[in-house]
Formats: C-alpha cells, structure tokens, sequence
C-alpha cells in the first residue's frame, strides 16, 4: 500500500552497495514500476523502462555520496529513463479520448483462464494509463510525482531542474484537465458522472467503484491515481532483477 511511502533516507557508499541494493528494490521498486506504468502505454516498454532505471541506479550506487536525498535520486535516474521511452507516446486530446471510451460495453473475453475480477480490474488500469496520456509528457510526470509519489514540488523541481512556481502551475493545470475530464466520464471518480464507458457495467457488476469509495472515506480525498495504487492489481518490474 503506497498511501504512505516511507521516506527514511539511506546512507549508500562504496562499501554498502549490495546491501542497500536491495533495500532500494524493496522500497521503490514498487512505486518506479507504477510511474512508467502510468508514463507507457506498452507494457513491455514500460517495463524495459523500468529495468533501465534499476540498471542505472545499480552504476551509480558506489558513486552515490549524499548529494541529494537517495529518493530524490532515485526518482530523477526514473525520470530520465522513461522520458526516454515516453516522448514517443502519443498525447490524445479528451475529446479523442471520449470517443474511444464511448464505444460497445466491453464483456470477459469468453477465452480467459483467470480470475474475471482481476481481468476487470487490468482493463480498468490501462483505461486509467490511457487517461493520463491527454498531457503531455512532462506534465504527466509532474503530476504523477505529486499525486501519486507525493513529492514535494521542491523536489519535482530539481528533479525535472525547473523552478519550483513552474512546477506548481503544470501540476495545476494538469490536475485541472483530468478532474474535468474524470469528474463526467469516470465513475471510480465520481459514481454520479455520467460515465458511457464500454467496461461501465463490468465496473459495476463487481462493484470496483465501491472499493474506491470506502478507501476514499478513509484517507479523505479524491485522488483516482493514488487511490488506484491499494485497489488495482499492482506490477513491480524490479521483482526479477534482485
């Protein structure tokens, strides 16, 4: 559960690489595997964008000296690395986006050999990775390392080496599209929108739109994305690679 990150800051060095490899994978492994997620719509390539943030991490341990906190390092090695992959992903307007969405209900391939509500739930994920590419690249990492990370904007600032008022206005305006967006078209947002969704009555029938909003009563806000990282089935593309 990511409602809470931990953020306790780990002394790496020379001598101590391996060991504090291994605590960096456990800690952030998660949480990286969930921003390219969000930033690619392909999974493979989200996941080859994973794996190069953990390969470059990995180089850069025995040079690590404190020059920065270790997870503002760690996300800024992220960030490099799924820009790389993510300026070749198209940005959608909404009204492209409504379109899509707006199509025949969706039903359980009849094919599936898992779970059905797992298979929902996935479908439910890439609608929601779908949804984040009406921003540009950069915005869309800005307002995930806000609201779903929960950076500070200083941090997000000398990660993307802009001015932290910069920063807060592309995480305004990017928070602004979404919520419009959201607030009429998506029901785990607003269960009184009039979501036309093809997965709507899949949705419904498991009651996932319940789930986000028990969760909600208890943190006591509205935020899809964060909220999505305790509903939704979670992948950690660093799980193999320790």
């Amino acid at each position: 559960m990511f409602l809470n990150v931990e953020r306790r800051e780990m002394p790496v060095g020379q001598n101590h690489s391996n060991v504090y490899a291994a605590d960096i994978a456990d800690k952030y492994g998660a949480m990286v595997s969930s921003i390219c997620r969000r930033m690619i719509s392909d999974e493979e390539d989200a996941k080859d964008a994973a794996q190069e943030a953990w390969t470059e991490i990995l180089k850069g341990l025995p040079k690590f000296r404190g020059h920065a906190k270790v997870s503002t390092w760690i996300y800024t090695v992220t960030y490099h690395a799924v820009m790389r992959y993510s300026r070749r992903e198209k940005t959608y307007s909404t009204r492209f986006l409504r379109s899509y969405f707006h199509g025949e209900q969706r039903e359980v391939p009849c094919h599936i050999d898992y779970d059905k509500n797992i298979w929902i739930k996935e479908m439910c994920d890439k609608c929601l990775t779908g949804i984040l590419h009406c921003l540009e690249s950069e915005g869309r990492i800005a307002y995930l390392f806000r609201d779903m990370v929960q950076l500070s904007y200083e941090e997000i600032a000398e990660i993307l080496g802009k001015d932290t008022a910069t920063v807060r206005k592309i995480v305004s305006r990017c928070r602004r599209k979404l919520k419009n967006f959201l607030n009429d078209e998506c029901i785990l947002f607003n269960p009184e929108g009039k979501c036309k969704c093809r997965m709507k009555n899949l949705v419904t029938h498991i009651e996932l739109e319940q789930e986000y909003m028990k969760l909600r009563k208890f943190i006591n806000r509205v935020n899809l994305y964060l909220e999505s990282q305790s509903v939704l089935p979670q992948k950690n593309y660093w799980e193999n690679l320790i």
